[in-house]
């Protein structure tokens, strides 16, 4: 952490995650607060620098494209950007991919066609196990949401929490514009 402004941010984040935000769902203010970067990303302003992108699944229900702001990871090896699903699994854009895994995916100004492939469990913990190292705040609310303590050291609370959070890597089909 270079700046105040950065650790002031984090705090807030952890309060928000481990004590606001339901362990169920977001939540309607928070569903409606989580969609604001939508409104950015369609003006053309992409804020987020590399910690967020817009998502767009099809709707399994509807039929309708559904655009979601979601955090994501990139993987240093691949380039491919991770994404990874909180309470459960149990958000619309997740049940969506499940549907039907080809997304669309903004990261700033750049829009392409994906493939989202489910990522392994063990991926998925030295994920969790990375988070926690680099952000040991996090260790509250993640445990929080997956009902059981993890621990950064301890491979079995990352498998088992790993459940908790299915991830995708978002694997470009076509040419990124």
């Amino acid at each position: 952490m270079s700046s105040w402004s950065e650790k002031i941010l984090l705090i807030g984040e952890e309060i928000i995650l481990s004590r606001l935000v339901g362990i169920e769902g977001p939540g309607p203010l928070f569903r409606w607060i989580f969609k604001i970067p939508i409104f950015f990303f369609r003006i053309g302003l992409t804020p987020f620098g590399d910690h967020i992108l817009l998502l767009t699944t099809i709707g399994r229900k509807s039929g309708k494209p559904r655009s979601t702001p979601v955090e994501y990871r990139t993987d240093a090896a691949t380039g491919e950007r991770i994404v990874i699903a909180g309470w459960g699994g149990r958000t619309d854009w997740r049940r969506n991919i499940q549907a039907d895994p080809h997304v669309r995916v903004q990261v700033q100004r750049r829009i392409f066609d994906a493939v989202a492939e489910p990522l392994p469990a063990a991926e998925v913990a030295d994920w969790l196990g990375t988070v926690l190292r680099i952000n040991p705040r996090s260790k509250r609310y993640l445990s929080r949401w997956a009902g059981d303590a993890i621990d950064a050291d301890n491979v079995q609370s990352l498998m088992d929490a790993a459940n908790y959070f299915p991830s995708f890597r978002l694997v470009p089909v076509g040419k990124i514009q």
